[in-house]
Formats: C-alpha cells, sequence, structure tokens
C-alpha cells in the first residue's frame, strides 16, 4: 500500500507513541498540539494549522477526539479547537480517525464529506485495547491497597470484553473472583469460567463481602445506597467511561476509597496501546482501500 501522510492533532501519550510508530514505518507526520521528545525526520511538527496540514491523507484525532468543554482534546498546549473550525478546512475526501463518536462528529463527516472511523468501534481495538485496561485496573488496586490480590475477595461489574480480561488475570493471581451481570448468558459463561456468578439486580446481597470494586458498567450502578453496604474500607476502581457508574458525590461523604480510572492504557502502558493504534489503522486504510478504491466524496 501507498504511504499516506498523516495529520495527528493533539491526544495523549498512546498517541506520541503512534506518531513515531507511523513515522518510523517511512510516512510523513504532521503534528499540531503535541510536544514529541526526540529528532524524526518523517514528523514535521505544526506550529499552526496550515495548508501543510491540511494537505494530509488521512487525520489522527485523540481518545478520545473531545474533551468535556466540547474542544478537540488537546492535552500538551493552551489551546482550544472546536471540531467545526477543524473540519471547515480539511479537504473532502480525507480519512479521519477518532474515538468516542457522537452526533456532532457524525454529523460534521457528512457535512465535509469526510470518511470518518471511531476505532472504539472496532472489535480489534476493543479488545486488545482491554488488555492494558485490565492491567492498569491491577495495578491500581495494588497501589490504593495495603492487602494482596491473592485470596481479596474481588467483584467486578460487567462481563464485557474489559470484565472478561480482568476476571481472568485476578483469577490467576488468586483472587477470590464474583462477578454481576445482566444477561443469563453472560453468568451462564461467567459460571462455566470458574467464577462466582450474581445477577445485577441480586447485587445488593453481596455488597459487603468484596475487598476490591472494579466497576466497567457505564450506568450508575453504585448510588448512595449500595455504597453504604460496602466495608469502610473496600476500594473501587472505575473503568467506566465519563461520567462513570457510581455516585462520587455520595462516596466521597461516606469516605470510600474510590478512584476513576479514564484513559489507562495511555497512561499505563503508552508504547503497547500505540501499538494497537497502529495496527487498526493500518487495518482500516486497507479495509478502506477496497471499499473506496478512488477519492474525492463520500
Amino acid at each position: 500500500m501507498k504511504k499516506k501522510q498523516f495529520a495527528i492533532i493533539g491526544g495523549d501519550n498512546r498517541i506520541k507513541h503512534a506518531a513515531v510508530n507511523l513515522a518510523l514505518t517511512g510516512s510523513k507526520v504532521n503534528v499540531f498540539g503535541l510536544d514529541i521528545s526526540g529528532k524524526y525526520d518523517n514528523i514535521n511538527r505544526c506550529e499552526r494549522l496550515d495548508g501543510e496540514m491540511f494537505s494530509s491523507d488521512v487525520f489522527v484525532l485523540p481518545i478520545p477526539y473531545k474533551n468535556q468543554n466540547g474542544d478537540i482534546n488537546i492535552i500538551d498546549w493552551n489551546i482550544h479547537l472546536k471540531p467545526e473550525d477543524l473540519f471547515s478546512q480539511m479537504r473532502a475526501g480525507a480519512i479521519l480517525f477518532y474515538a468516542k463518536g457522537d452526533d456532532e462528529i457524525t454529523n460534521l463527516c457528512s457535512k465535509y464529506k469526510i470518511y470518518g472511523y471511531d476505532i472504539l468501534k472496532e472489535e480489534t481495538f476493543a479488545v486488545l485495547n482491554a488488555i492494558p485496561t485490565a492491567e492498569g485496573a491491577i495495578q491500581r488496586a495494588m497501589e490504593r491497597t495495603d492487602i494482596t490480590l491473592h485470596g481479596a475477595k474481588i467483584l467486578i461489574l460487567g462481563y464485557g470484553r474489559i470484565g472478561k480480561i480482568l476476571s481472568k488475570m485476578l483469577n490467576g493471581i488468586g483472587s477470590n473472583v464474583t462477578i454481576a451481570a445482566r444477561r443469563a448468558e453472560d453468568l451462564a459463561w461467567i459460571k462455566a469460567n470458574g467464577y462466582q456468578a450474581i445477577p445485577i439486580n441480586e447485587l445488593d446481597a453481596v455488597l459487603g463481602e468484596p475487598d476490591i470494586v472494579f466497576n466497567t458498567i457505564p450506568a450508575r450502578i453504585l448510588n448512595r445506597c449500595r455504597l453504604m453496604k460496602l466495608q469502610p474500607d473496600c476500594c473501587i476502581i472505575d473503568l467506566a467511561s465519563f461520567p462513570g457508574g457510581l455516585d462520587f458525590e455520595a462516596a466521597k461523604e461516606i469516605g470510600l476509597n474510590v478512584s476513576h480510572e479514564l484513559g489507562l492504557p495511555g497512561t499505563v502502558a503508552p508504547r503497547t496501546a500505540a501499538n494497537i493504534i497502529c495496527q487498526v489503522i493500518e487495518n482500516i486504510l486497507f479495509r478502506h482501500s477496497f471499499t473506496y478504491p478512488y477519492h474525492g466524496g463520500v
């Protein structure tokens, strides 16, 4: 496949490593709003969004693509860039990778005729990214407790990709793992894999038992009433996307040991996370070349 020119705008450490990876494969990479140390022949550090940036074939935005203020998620620089201001300068037919898409970016891709791909919707990314997420969650639990995970009573809320990998890792350490899930087939697989299964509607019955709770469900599962049933020294690691799966204000008032861990792969394993991002981008670009062999509109 012919090497493409990339424009990478904002992001965290995993995006920095992804930029370096792409450059080392021979692609030209224009970066904006991203501080990358070291000298790389194929990385062009742009001080402003100008014509050189927008001559790129492929654009890569952060994970997630925008922050809570609605701006592109630029961390290293004190700059506010609205998605519309970026899209208005992109050429029709450009390819865009982003994460945690919403109606805004979907509408902008349609309006400006951009081929947009939300990498979070790629199963390959979701599964592989769950590995550093699970490892990072275990690291955080070790940091925030004064017990070993071996022999600890662990409650995992949810049995999606992260829940599956996290439970396997914890079981390997020697933890006593209980998993709460909603779907009957998930509960069956939990039992088949040797863990204790609990239907989510029966969660209250076991809340007084765990030393550590990992939440992966992006809904307020742990309300004030349920939080009050936990042991006072219970550690809660929330892995669900913003705004999380528990009442943080109530947890603070109760005095619980709570941590909301967003973007763990970019924090604890940025190089691995970058490899995953680049692998998924390569897969999608290969697929795109067959689906849209000619550019010039969506």
